[in-house]
């Protein structure tokens, strides 16, 4: 599970070249991580500038997508009916990233949209 935002790295040392991350954007239908869900995800792990792997999956949100979300990132009902739920799709996010240093654009937002999915499935 993604740690709360960091405003400066630590590696104790590391090299960042040495140091693998993973780049993650989700797509939700919006609102409160506690109401909202997750509708994609995507993510690219990288270390030393070579991309080691890709991740991508639809969610299914087991709740309507909004208007304005569709409008927004294009998403709709019937992209998201039959892909994994959120119980199946986030562990597969979380095994991907392994011990991968995370990073987001709005990482506050997607943190917390991926910290409320593991208390909601029970993931530690």
């Amino acid at each position: 599970m993604p740690h709360s935002a960091q405003l400066n790295l630590d590696f104790d040392g590391a090299a960042l070249a040495d140091t693998t991350f993973c780049v993650v954007d989700l797509e939700t239908t919006g609102g409160s991580p506690t109401d909202g869900r997750i509708t994609e995800i995507g993510a690219v792990k990288v270390r030393a500038g070579e991309v080691l792997g890709e991740f991508r999956t639809f969610v299914d949100p087991e709740q309507p997508i909004p208007a304005f979300i569709t409008v927004l990132t294009g998403i709709t009902g019937r992209m998201v009916q039959d892909a994994p739920r959120e119980a199946v799709a986030v562990p597969m996010l979380l095994d991907f990233m392994g011990d991968a240093v995370f990073v987001a654009h709005n990482a506050p937002y997607d943190s917390n949209f991926l910290k409320a999915s593991c208390e909601r499935i029970g993931h530690q």
